[in-house]
């Protein structure tokens, strides 16, 4: 799923850096015989979102809270989880790393569980807490690195997985063969050095050859590193970056008359796909999604899109919704299974992830599965097509599916246990 143009104010009853609440941790066995810890009252269970809230991206983080809270307004509506009311509690942490940790420290123990970080990948900075504190933290990020980190749950197929479902996908389709060239676009770390893992993996499990670009994390311009692997003959490029550079990849492709193959992982939006360089985009890219297009009539995207325009005042849905709405509903699971087991307090909700067994999204994402500490919740991918006419900006080829190379690839890696 991507983001329209991101609202810029929350709009919704969801405190942002407020001051902690006088009761809002429990502990010790309620009148109805359940065990609490912290962020969980006789009638509240208190939950935290860690997002940027201010700033250049600050409107995607006051929608993934946005997302959150509507599902949750849905479960308060239907009695809350274990007759007590979900609160939700955001902290602007401005992007950066370090205030992650500052917000987290003053947090920690007045919430039973964080329903939504971002960057996700700030929970193996907060690892050594994270373990001493028992939270289980829902990470909005599908970095393979996540996996050793077992109080972070990613919502999703990890990166380097997905472009190997991709690229099993375009050998599928015909459009590569053995011996083909594939070419790479890569930040140096991050999304990047994942993307990479999986296009290595892909390559070698389907006899193609590689050749390896990089790009800065703060560069959009791609015109260099499409003009290098046009001369080496790469029939397809993986991006391992955010959208900016796939848009100018596709556009340099088709103003130099490359035909080739872009394959990305779902971080266009849709004004990318709608914007200037959309006849390019349509023409050359192909994108991989661990959520369905708004597009979807699949009934938990529809019921979502249903809720959001309830509430929302005219503005347009974003990806952060989705996402965080996606997040909240697994953290739901997790909550009424600690409920059924009679302890709410912060470990038996994390233990509870892996008791839960198999979520089914019902089409709003790949299914999932936290049953084993480490290993990927999941291995399927959405194969998408970008379309300015579709709600979204995308449309599905196929899926979601797990490949074979993906299957074969992760256990390579140690994703499956």
């Amino acid at each position: 799923m991507k983001a329209v143009a991101p609202a810029l104010a929350l709009g919704l009853a969801v405190s942002a850096c407020s001051s902690k609440a006088d009761d809002s941790s429990g502990g010790g066995v309620g009148a109805d015989g359940v065990k609490t810890g912290a962020g969980v009252t006789k009638d509240s269970i208190t939950l935290a979102a860690l997002v940027p809230l201010s700033g250049p991206i600050g409107g995607l983080g006051q929608d993934g809270v946005a997302g959150v809270k509507l599902y949750f307004d849905k479960v308060n509506a239907d009695g809350g989880v274990c007759d007590r009311t979900i609160a939700i509690e955001a902290r602007d942490n401005k992007y950066n790393s370090q205030e992650t940790m500052t917000q987290y420290t003053g947090l920690s123990g007045d919430v039973a569980a964080v329903a939504n970080l971002s960057p996700g990948t700030d929970a193996i900075t907060l690892e050594s807490r994270l373990k001493k504190d028992g939270l289980a933290v829902m990470a909005g990020s599908y970095d393979p690195l996540l996996l050793a980190v077992h109080q972070a749950f990613m919502p999703g197929t990890p990166y380097d997985v997905e472009a190997v479902n991709g690229i099993s996908h375009l050998v599928d389709e015909g459009t590569l063969a053995k011996g083909d060239t594939i070419g790479v676009i890569a930040y140096p770390n991050g999304i990047g050095e994942a993307v990479t893992k999986g296009v290595d993996g892909a390559a070698e499990h389907f006899g193609l050859k590689v050749e390896h670009t990089k790009i800065d994390s703060t560069a959009t311009d791609a015109t260099a590193q499409v003009n290098t692997l046009k001369r080496a003959g790469a029939k397809v490029i993986v991006m391992g970056t955010a959208g900016g550079p796939t848009v100018s990849a596709a556009s340099v492709a088709a103003a130099s008359g490359y035909d080739v193959t872009i394959l990305a992982t779902n971080l266009l939006s849709q004004g990318d796909v709608q914007g200037a360089a959309k006849e390019a985009i349509v023409d050359h890219v192909l994108l991989t999604s661990n959520s369905a297009p708004f597009s979807s009539d699949a009934p938990a995207v529809q019921e979502l899109l249903a809720a959001w325009e309830k509430q929302a005042d005219g503005r347009p849905i974003t990806a952060p919704v989705a996402a965080g709405y996606l997040m909240a509903g697994v953290l739901h699971k997790a909550l009424q299974q600690a409920c059924d087991d009679g302890d709410l307090t912060p470990q038996s909700i994390t233990d509870s992830m892996a008791k839960v067994g198999k979520i089914e999204t019902d089409g709003l994402g790949v299914d999932l599965d936290y049953s084993t500490p480490g290993a990927a919740p999941s291995l399927a991918s959405f194969i998408l097509k970008p379309d300015p006419a579709a709600e979204g900006g995308a449309v599905i080829v196929t899926g979601p599916e797990e490949s074979d190379a993906a299957a074969a690839y992760a256990e390579s890696q140690g994703y499956v246990k």
